[in-house]
């Protein structure tokens, strides 16, 4: 065999590689990005973990979740800034969450679970009333999430 022979089999061979190494580099970065969202939920769950073990473990924290809306006008300083860092500390998750969802590194199902938590965040402490003041914390694509939740949860 010439070297122009074996340099003909060599390019026949590249061509059949390359689409098979192709094939073969979209399926590991499929593989990655399940990868990375599974472990995005798993952070989430990890990031959660302490704001329910508090509500586990303190009954003082519970009732102001549970009724820090409906007292809020009535409560001392210190009971109001509590009850704000807990609503803030659970917008904060949900601004994370929405950030991943918007960028597709949480699973779509695993996000809308998360959306109807923040529903519920919306609806049952009444976050019309202090959003104005809270909302500049927050990124404005988020804000503006919470916005539309609030002005839907308003129209009802």
């Amino acid at each position: 065999m010439r070297l122009q022979d074996l340099a003909n089999i060599s390019i026949i061979m590249q061509g059949v590689f390359i689409p098979f190494s192709l094939l073969f580099v979209l399926l590991q970065l499929y593989k990655q990005t399940q990868l990375t969202r599974a472990a995005n939920a798993q952070a989430l769950v990890q990031i959660s973990s302490p704001f329910h073990l508090l509500m586990i473990q303190d009954p003082k924290t519970v009732e102001l979740w549970l009724h820090g809306a409906k007292t809020f006008d009535t409560m001392g300083e210190v009971e109001k800034a509590q009850y704000m860092g807990l609503v803030t500390w659970w917008l904060l998750l949900h601004e994370n969450i929405f950030h991943q969802g918007q960028m597709k590194l949480i699973e779509q199902k695993m996000y809308e679970s998360w959306q109807r938590d923040l529903e519920y965040l919306v609806r049952h402490h009444r976050l019309e009333n202090r959003w104005k003041s809270l909302r500049s914390y927050y990124h404005d694509d988020f804000a503006c999430h919470v916005d539309d939740m609030i002005a839907k949860r308003v129209s009802l």
